[in-house]
Formats: structure tokens, sequence, C-alpha cells
């Protein structure tokens, strides 16, 4: 019996332990890369759907209007009327990822619709006014979708 050299039961386990131990020490966490993901997609898909109402404004030759409701967190695309539900044209919810929205467009609506912000534009594709919507997550990262001035341009940040 001369050459003991392999490992005992209790020092592989205790060695595994340890490995286990650093590894959710040192293991950077999933959901912040995972949650930037689903706030980076949504600014796009924000700021795609202001784009498409440009251009159904241009091809169609009537004002259309951008809705974004900052509190039930969804978006509509609609012809221009005096009624916020009429003739939407199309209606979705942002992913619950999204904790708050801040949005500097205007809002003329009240009761139930006061937290609808509009951005509208006209048949030759300027809008009615400029500003941005700010989308956060629950961890306060932040992406910033912005209007400009006279074109119409959108642009994520």
């Amino acid at each position: 019996m001369g050459n003991n050299s392999g490992l005992t039961l209790i020092e592989l386990i205790v060695v595994l332990a340890i490995i286990g131990i650093l590894l959710s020490v040192i293991s950077p966490s999933v959901k912040p890369p995972i949650e930037e993901v689903k706030l980076k997609a949504e600014a796009q898909r924000i700021a795609q759907e202001i784009r498409l109402t440009q251009q159904l404004a241009i091809t169609t030759g009537m004002n259309y209007c951008f809705e974004i409701h900052i509190d039930e967190k969804y978006f509509n695309i609609r012809p221009s009327n005096p009624f916020p539900v009429a003739g939407v044209y199309k209606k979705e919810y942002l992913d619950s990822s999204i904790y708050t929205i801040k949005c500097n467009f205007a809002s003329p609506y009240t009761g139930k619709y006061a937290g609808l912000k509009v951005l509208t534009y006209t048949p030759t594709g300027i809008p009615s006014q400029t500003g941005s919507i700010e989308l956060y997550t629950s961890s306060g990262k932040k992406k910033t979708i912005r209007v400009a001035v006279g074109t119409g341009r959108v642009r994520v940040q």
C-alpha cells in the first residue's frame, strides 16, 4: 500500500463548495443585460411607430397622431380627429419591463385620457411639435426617443 495520491470524498466536496461560492459571488447578474436589451428594443419600436405615423400622414394626405399613454403604458396611431379612440389604426402595449414613461408632448385631453400625450404629423410630414419620450426600467436605466424640429426626424439615444 505504497502510493496514496488520490482525493478523498471530503476533499472533493470542500473544493466543489469553494468553487460554487466563488462562482455565485463573482458571476455577473443576468437581469440587467436582459433589462437593457428590452429597453433598447422598446425604444426602437416606439421610434419606428412614430416614423410610421409620419409616413401615414404623408401617404394618406391627412393629419395622423401618435399618442402615448404614460400611465397605462400603451400607444395609439390614428387619424387626427377630436375623439381619442375613434378610428384607431394601431394600439399596442409596451413591454412590462418599462417602469416609467416621461413625455413632454402636449396632452389635450382630460379625465381618463389625461395621461395621453399626442404628437401629430401633417400631410407634409412635419410634426405639430417636437419633444422627447423617456423610457425607464426599474433599475433606473433610460432611453430617450427624440423628435427633431422641422423635419420630424426620430432618433433614439
